[in-house]
């Protein structure tokens, strides 16, 4: 039967044992008992500063996210980043991509650790998101950066047709131009067999209908395609609906859907 007095003293030792703490001409690294998932150890920085110490990592973490198409900037992702850092006392520098603390007296140093090591740990659940959460943010992100694109060029409408005839053909973002030289675009976000249906049903429509006054055009998520027929992509592709794919290449994606509208 164990008591708290010798739960607690194991515990201490096996914390204390797994932490390194190393001179470094900034201040102190310091290695942690907790690894993210290629099993290194999490590892931060105790820097001495002006009004005192602050806590900051390498950037490495973040940076690697940026690298393999995961925005964390934008969208859900970025709130949820904000909000884990903001309870550690801490924010990412948008330039370095260094996980940082504000500056704090000696006397907070226990408390202030402890804090920041709880959102390094936190941050590594952003590449744990479900796939329904990152479905959503697909939307939001390629809203937010074809608003940021084109913001003042065009009016952007959610969730309706593309004209009062064709009611039945709701697209997630119409795209309406200021300009009478550039095109109207309908816009779907694709992440599954259903939604490249719908948009390759309008541009059917249109096509039997006659109608060139508009553009239709399918955002896929991401190029693996997990989600998608290869037979119904290879149809829509066939009938030369515009596909671009977005994580990975977001301005590019942007860019190609303003050359589709003629908005650049």
């Amino acid at each position: 039967m164990i008591d708290a007095e010798f739960l607690k003293n194991s515990l201490c030792t096996t914390f204390c044992s797994s932490i390194v703490v190393n001179p470094v001409p900034s201040g102190f690294a310091i290695s942690t008992v907790f690894s993210d998932r290629s099993g290194d150890p999490l590892a931060f920085y105790v820097v001495e500063s002006g009004y005192g110490f602050c806590l900051e990592d390498d950037g490495e973490y973040l940076a690697r996210l940026v690298g393999s198409g995961i925005a964390i900037d934008q969208g859900q992702r970025a709130q949820l980043l904000d909000s884990i850092l903001e309870q550690g006392g801490a924010s990412w520098d948008r330039d370095t991509y260094e996980i940082r603390s504000g500056s704090f007296d000696q006397s907070q140093l226990g408390r202030r650790l402890t804090g920041f090591l709880s959102a390094l740990i936190r941050a590594r659940d952003l590449e744990l998101l479900t796939r329904d959460v990152v479905r959503s943010t697909f939307r939001e992100d390629a809203v937010s950066a074809l608003e940021q694109k084109y913001g003042q060029m065009a009016r952007f409408d959610e969730n309706e047709p593309i004209d009062p005839n064709l009611s039945e053909f709701p697209a997630d973002l119409v795209i309406r131009p200021l300009e009478s030289s550039a095109r109207t675009g309908a816009l779907y976000f694709v992440t599954s067999n259903e939604k490249l249906n719908e948009a390759l049903l309008l541009k059917m429509e249109s096509e039997q209908l006659g109608r060139k006054d508009f553009s239709i055009i399918a955002l896929i998520e991401d190029s693996e395609m997990r989600m998608l027929s290869g037979k119904k992509f290879q149809r829509a592709q066939n009938r030369s609906l515009s596909m671009p794919i977005f994580r990975g290449d977001e301005d590019a994606a942007v860019a190609r859907i303003g050359r589709d509208l003629a908005l650049i």
